[in-house]
């Protein structure tokens, strides 16, 4: 059930659907379409997709596919997230990329999509968008204890993520209330463009930012996981 901000559930008016029901919907276009002729769970297999690596993806999951007991936010096994409190404040986050080299054009651009409805902003800085020197000036008018701000910022990472620690310092963040990510990605980085050069070095900044967030940001990530260039290389879903 869908539930509107001022308490209106839009499905109100609808019955509950069970899983049977919705799986005799399913024989019934799985005969019609002379695919096959099996009822209750065989129906719902027959949806099923193999993927590699032995993954099957099925064509429903509820509640009723949920792990036996998957923790609490922040506890083991670690499958709902790394804190108690989510990952962003109220529970949920739009964010909006912004990578044009004018910070000036870049500025206006965040300040109207928060304007509008955005929580936070993923923010392409160095040679794939606003200039690091030019981090102030698009951040401008910003705030950083409410407006998580994700860099997205290649081999220039580092560079990117001391700016914006020292726009923390120069704005008077708080202690704990900046938030954000530093988009220290240096594997991904090697998977993108199929050179490891210097990747010691940028493993030793990204564990010496990671630190720095650990101690005085501790809403700050330092590391951001991107599987796209590994999907784009060909690998599997495992």
């Amino acid at each position: 059930m869908t539930v509107l901000p001022d308490g209106l559930p839009l499905a109100d008016d609808f019955p509950e659907v069970t899983r049977d029901q919705w799986r005799h919907l399913v024989e019934g276009v799985l005969r019609k379409t002379g695919t096959s002729d099996a009822v209750g769970a065989e129906a719902e297999e027959a949806l099923a997709t193999a993927l590699e690596d032995g993954i099957t993806v099925h064509p429903l999951y509820t509640a009723e596919d949920a792990p036996q007991d998957a923790g609490f936010p922040g506890f083991a096994p670690f499958v709902r997230g790394g804190r108690a409190e989510g990952s962003a404040v109220s529970g949920w986050d739009v964010r909006q990329r912004h990578a044009h080299p004018d910070p000036a054009r870049t500025n206006q651009a965040i300040l109207a999509d928060l304007e509008n409805g955005a929580g936070s902003i993923w923010l392409a800085a160095g040679a794939a968008g606003v200039p690091v020197d030019g981090l102030p000036e698009a951040l401008k008018g910003v705030y950083l204890d409410l407006a998580p701000v994700a860099l997205d910022a290649g081999a220039d990472f580092e560079d990117a993520a001391r700016a914006l620690l020292r726009l923390y310092a120069g704005r008077e963040v708080p202690p704990g209330a900046a938030l954000g990510n530093l988009g220290a990605d240096p594997l991904g980085l090697v998977a993108r463009t199929g050179r490891d050069d210097g990747l010691a070095g940028q493993l030793a900044a990204a564990a010496d930012l990671a630190g720095i967030c650990h101690r005085e940001h501790p809403g700050v990530t330092a590391f951001a996981v991107d599987a796209l260039p590994y999907h784009e290389a060909g690998a599997g879903a495992a």
